[in-house]
């Protein structure tokens, strides 16, 4: 049995300085290094408390008793706790079936993109043109573009729905899809969703940096375009799923531009916020018979209008801060991963 020699593999023991100068040195060295650590957690606690103070205050006001609303003693830590600002927010917004409609709609959507993006990005990444390159360049453009430039001309189109005169040859009348989730499904479908072109120039790089040999193994083995794709390309393009996903939801549920523009239904969570926040105490009135009681209900009050409101925004974006809470740790590698691959 070899004995190891404990002196030669221990780690050598730092030496204190020893006199005037060498400490001089030292204490420049640790108050340099000293320096950047306490202006990186400043830099760190400064966007943290901006990050997290408006979400501080929502659940602050949700939990606090219509007697301390405007109170400032109590603006973090109300000293009456009580959920009527909560059950007064779930009557007002609809909220289990509201959030239900809202998570299928939006998961559908999420859906449709991620197959449209993946496609267009996959086509502009392996066929090599100057034509292609000339499409991409729109795409690009369409990043750039805002939405309100295209308004008006999805809104004639969707107005009068026709393909080719095919629907008015047949009905005699063009087809109204306003105030039909069938208008968003058709513009993601075709990649003209909200920030469509985002998403496809995040697949594009992403698939620019896989291995051509998938392919051509893929090839020999008799797969066509269409079986490469979603048989070879897509199940190792997880980190770019991921982050287009993620990217595509949240954006789509905080959507009240196309959702009031082509849907307007009233179940839609974010479309119920912004009709709420619009006739706050008209609204709160008429709701008014299913609120027990024993609460205060001061549907007369701004202050006590504008604490339902903080509840109604808190309760919004609930849902995305519990999917974040699951997902942060896979969304942030899939990102980070996607943009070393592109």
């Amino acid at each position: 049995m070899i004995k190891k020699n404990k002196s030669a593999v221990a780690a050598p023991k730092k030496r204190l300085p020893r006199n005037l100068e060498e400490w001089s040195i030292w204490m420049k060295r640790k108050g340099a290094g000293l320096f950047l650590s306490i202006l990186r957690y400043a830099l760190i606690i400064c966007i943290g408390q901006i990050i997290l103070m408006p979400i501080l205050k929502m659940v602050s006001a949700t939990f606090m008793s219509p007697n301390e609303v405007g109170n400032p003693v109590s603006t973090w830590i109300p000293s009456e706790f009580s959920i009527e600002h909560l059950v007064v927010a779930f009557k007002l917004l609809d909220y289990p079936k509201a959030v239900i409609y809202t998570i299928a709609t939006t998961g559908l959507q999420m859906i449709l993109q991620i197959l449209s993006a993946a496609i267009t990005g996959y086509s502009f990444a392996r066929i090599r043109s100057k034509k292609i390159q000339k499409l991409f360049a729109i795409v690009i453009l369409t990043i750039v573009v805002p939405p309100s430039v295209m308004t008006l001309p999805r809104y004639l189109f969707f107005r009068n729905f026709d393909i080719f005169g095919i629907i008015t040859a047949i009905t005699g009348n063009p087809i109204n899809l306003l105030g039909n989730p069938v208008t968003l499904y058709l513009l993601d479908i075709f990649g003209m969703g909200l920030k469509a072109g985002l998403y496809i120039y995040i697949f594009r790089q992403f698939f620019r940096g896989l291995p051509r040999e998938l392919e051509e193994a893929a090839h020999m083995d008799g797969c066509g375009f269409v079986g490469t794709l979603f048989r070879i390309i897509m199940p190792n393009a997880v980190p770019g799923i991921i982050t287009v996903g993620v990217l595509s939801f949240v954006w789509n549920w905080n959507d009240t531009y196309y959702a009031n523009l082509f849907v307007g239904n009233k179940l839609n969570l974010m479309v119920k916020l912004t009709s709420v926040s619009g006739d706050m105490q008209n609204t709160l009135w008429a709701i008014h018979s299913k609120i027990p009681g024993d609460y205060y209900f001061i549907h007369n009050s701004v202050l006590y209008q504008s604490s339902i409101l903080t509840t109604c925004s808190m309760l919004v974006i609930l849902p995305l801060i519990v999917l974040y809470m699951f997902i942060q740790k896979r969304f942030v590698e899939s990102a980070s991963n996607a943009g070393i691959v592109g």
